[in-house]
């Protein structure tokens, strides 16, 4: 006798917007209660190529080369992760310097490097990091905007040198500071 392959798991994963997965995740999305049969699952898929693994216990549907650097930083940072600090500074051009790592703000002080990508996550606390406030939420990343950026590397770094002055609004970035509780 022979058994029909059950492909309700790979349409489960595939018609879902999101495109990296923690193993938490993929447990709960296919219903699987047992340990052994989810990593089975997990290493099949791999092997077939339909999951890639991005870092221990988090893999994507895509291939790491396809992904936005963004992605990859606030899936191993944490759920409540978010791009800020040094990399918005840069983007916005209010910091000259050329920033060669990724960062973060999230649960736990790391640093890492995935597919050639350095990432840095700074700690804050989580009582801060609920706060959405200054932060657009993409469907695949977080990223601060300017004034909470500036603010964010203000409470971490008080004495942190700001180029371009003349790119953001002192008072915009002392009321998100205040909003949010940061003693600047």
């Amino acid at each position: 006798m022979y058994k029909i392959r059950d492909t309700r798991k790979l349409s489960l994963l595939l018609i879902n917007e999101k495109r990296i997965y923690r193993i938490a995740d993929l447990a709960t999305l296919w219903d699987s209660l047992n340990r052994n049969s989810l990593t089975t699952t997990i290493r099949r898929y791999k092997e077939r190529k339909i999951l890639y693994e991005v870092s221990k216990g988090i893999y994507s549907t895509v291939p790491l080369d396809k992904l936005h650097p963004y992605e990859i930083g606030c899936a191993v940072s944490g759920s409540l992760s978010y791009v800020s600090t040094e990399t918005v500074l840069e983007k916005e051009g209010l910091i000259m310097q050329r920033i060669n790592a990724v960062t973060l703000m999230g649960e736990k002080k790391k640093e890492f490097e995935i597919a050639g990508q350095r990432f840095l996550c700074r700690y804050l606390n989580p009582k801060y990091l609920v706060n959405r406030i200054g932060i657009k939420d993409e469907i695949r990343y977080s990223i601060a905007c300017k004034n909470r950026a500036v603010a964010d590397i203000k409470h971490v770094n008080r004495v942190y040198f700001i180029d371009n002055t003349i790119g953001f609004e002192k008072e915009e970035v002392k009321q998100v500071s205040n909003f949010l509780g940061y003693t600047i």
